[in-house]
């Protein structure tokens, strides 16, 4: 498929003809398609075109569909594996709560994670005697090899993200998952950094739980986001929300089980074994999911592959006009490991990089600064809706703001 990207960009997303937005992977913009699908539901919600209540509540449900749909279709997953969480931090805290932890027990991490990676495991250990243990590497690059070295028999969990948000790496989940596999532990992932850019075929690595956000890369800031669970992994975790709409649908639908006088409050409720058993389970964030659908179903029109090359392109010029400028990159140039983060330093002394980032904000330019244990920089997001001219924007500004310093960058590599 031959995409037509500067129409694209001038049809979903007019507003960047206002600003050079470089900042995807903070928040995005959602593209007019999901706009309008919101209006429409907006609309739909200050009417009822239904026989009668029930029914009308029961069509708003049936709105979400489309977003399990299209997810399972980028995942290349099965429909059982999907699930729609609100968040991110959401699917997190299911992992957390549904796998079973006893004092003794350990987990591996990154030290590049955004905080709420290892958070709810944090968390646990104020009530249970667990052990996190933090992979750490001298030049910022992870492979399974880093994380077996910290791997015992009572390892239970690798939860990491697939793109680190504070250096670009992306990992490597085939070699980490055939890893976790034959150890029997628990592979979590938080791919809100990758979700919608970049291929994640569930069919061709292993991973117990991946879950992302929408509001980055899949440009659907509305609080809703994909939560995939390994149909073999399902029956290992613990249930974690208990709703009515969790359980298996009765005979007849739910609009005869309300009317049936024999319902009853109490009963044994019997459960599918899918993903969407760890929902809320109640009234959902309908419009959240309606977003969802819109910009996963985008993402599908476009081609995930062509999505990847796209990027590809783009963070690659970014970071060849970042060094003719005399930036330091600290985003690796593998491209095995690349994503569509980069990130690059100009100064040793944060506070003149700082005050570059102000500059540049003042003039519309949209990056970010971001760090974790020493490590990042100013992060540049490569989104498919940018160009070559964005990039061109942001390296005459910095350009600009170089020589108003008064010194040459001086930034110096730690490894």
């Amino acid at each position: 498929m031959n995409v037509n990207w500067e129409q694209l960009r001038q049809e979903e997303w007019p507003v960047l003809s206002t600003m050079t937005f470089l900042d995807a992977a903070c928040v995005s913009f959602a593209p007019q398609r999901t706009v309008r699908a919101l209006k429409d539901f907006a609309d739909f919600t200050a009417r009822q075109d239904e026989a009668n209540s029930s029914a009308h509540h029961i069509a708003m449900d049936a709105k979400r569909h489309k977003a399990y749909e299209e997810a399972a279709r980028l995942l290349n997953a099965d429909p059982e594996e999907i699930a729609i969480v609100e968040s991110t931090s959401h699917g997190l805290n299911i992992a957390a709560a549904g796998i079973e932890l006893n004092d003794g027990d350990n987990i591996i991490t990154t030290n590049l994670e955004f905080i709420q990676v290892a958070l709810p495991w944090c968390a646990i250990r104020e009530r249970k005697n667990i052990d996190i243990r933090v992979a750490k590497t001298q030049d910022s690059r992870f492979y399974a090899k880093d994380f077996e070295a910290l791997c015992d028999k009572r390892t239970r969990v690798l939860v990491l993200s697939s793109v680190e948000w504070c250096n670009g790496w992306r990992m490597d989940l085939k070699e980490i998952g055939d890893m976790c596999k034959a150890r029997g532990i628990f592979l979590v992932v938080d791919a809100v950094q990758q979700l919608g850019v970049s291929k994640l075929d569930t069919k061709s690595f292993h991973v117990d739980i991946l879950t992302a956000g929408g509001h980055k890369w899949l440009n659907s800031p509305f609080g809703a986001g994909v939560l995939y669970i390994n149909k073999e992994t399902l029956p290992k975790l613990k249930p974690v929300y208990l709703g009515y709409l969790n359980t298996r649908v009765p005979e007849g639908g739910w609009g005869a089980y309300w009317e049936n006088p024999a319902a009853a409050s109490v009963n044994d409720w019997q459960y599918d074994m899918t993903a969407r058993k760890f929902e809320i389970g109640g009234t959902s964030n309908y419009p959240g999911a309606i977003a969802l659908g819109e910009t996963l179903g985008l993402v599908n029109e476009l081609g995930v592959e062509n999505i990847e090359a796209r990027i590809l392109e783009i963070s690659t010029y970014c970071m060849d006009e970042l060094e003719r400028i005399g930036s330091t990159l600290i985003t690796h140039r593998d491209l095995d490991h690349r994503s569509g983060i980069v990130i690059a330093r100009l100064y040793e002394d944060l506070e003149t990089e700082r005050q570059i980032l102000k500059e540049l904000h003042a003039r519309k330019i949209f990056i970010a600064q971001r760090f974790t244990d020493y490590v990042g920089g100013f992060r540049i997001s490569c989104q498919y809706f940018n160009n070559r001219e964005d990039i061109d924007r942001m390296i005459e500004a910095m350009e600009d703001l170089i020589a108003k310093t008064g010194r040459k960058p001086d930034f110096q590599k730690k490894w």
